[in-house]
């Protein structure tokens, strides 16, 4: 597949994209049996998982579109897909970051529970990855690893997997688990960084504005998204929450030992 044909590359990583969340739940189906034996079933779940149903695979063409559409539009500088990504990956970093300090299911995935497909929310997460990675932003191959995870939450949830208990320390929000999240926070941030350095340098407006610098603007960024984040979910937020987890995990090391 030549390089220099942008809008082939986009054909192949959208069925890529397709065909591997059409075939992730076969792939971890054994994953998953075993992840359900060890108590991630619905019962006691904050939210019950999203069982498979036919209308959930409608999703996989949308997605395929999104990134096909993403890396043609970003390729060719198109602003609106340039800010489109960069609302996108700050929303991310957002809805993320109470994760590390809360012991809930808190306002913003009660939300995402609640109302959104998780086929959508994952495959979205998943795609934004191959959408920095493989237009022209430029982001390192490495963030593709976001991919991997997230067809397997996917998978997952979908096979009788209850998500919602990862986010509760007496039920399974272990330190993998948290460690995950800050691997997952780590890559959003890194994407969203490419995202405003390519759209500072591929626009000509932006060359006019005196120390457009991309750290300037991802910082601001950020720091607005963790004051927003904290004023939305500081009733729900505390640093022993942050603790929790790993603490747990000493404790149980120790009893073995």
């Amino acid at each position: 597949m030549s390089s220099n044909n942008p809008k082939a590359k986009a054909n192949f990583i959208s069925i890529a994209v397709a065909v591997g969340h059409a075939l992730s739940p076969f792939v971890t189906k054994v994953k998953v049996k075993e992840a359900a034996e060890q108590d991630w079933s619905d019962e006691g779940a904050p939210f019950a998982s999203q069982k498979f149903s036919p209308r959930q695979l409608l999703w996989l063409p949308f997605l395929a579109m999104v990134t096909n559409e993403s890396i043609q539009a970003l390729d060719n500088k198109n602003i609106a897909a340039s800010i489109f990504w960069i609302i996108y990956e700050s929303y991310i970093v957002f809805d993320h970051i109470p994760f590390l300090f809360t012991n809930n299911v808190y306002k913003s995935p009660r939300f995402n529970f609640t109302y959104l497909s998780s086929v959508f929310f994952w495959g979205l997460e998943s795609i934004a990855s191959i959408v920095s990675t493989q237009s022209l932003v430029n982001a390192p191959i490495a963030l593709l690893y976001n991919v991997a995870p997230h067809c397997f939450f996917i998978a997952a949830n979908s096979t009788g997997a209850a998500a919602s208990k990862a986010f509760v320390a007496e039920q399974k929000k272990t330190w993998w688990v948290s460690l995950q999240v800050m691997v997952d926070i780590l890559i959003h941030s890194t994407s969203l960084w490419y995202h405003l350095k390519y759209m500072l340098s591929s626009h000509v407006a932006f060359h006019q504005i005196e120390g457009a610098s991309p750290w300037l603007y991802w910082s601001a960024l950020m720091l607005s998204m963790l004051f927003l984040t904290y004023m939305v979910h500081k009733d729900e937020m505390h640093w022993s929450y942050f603790f929790t987890p790993f603490l747990t995990s000493m404790i149980e090391m120790k009893k073995m030992y």
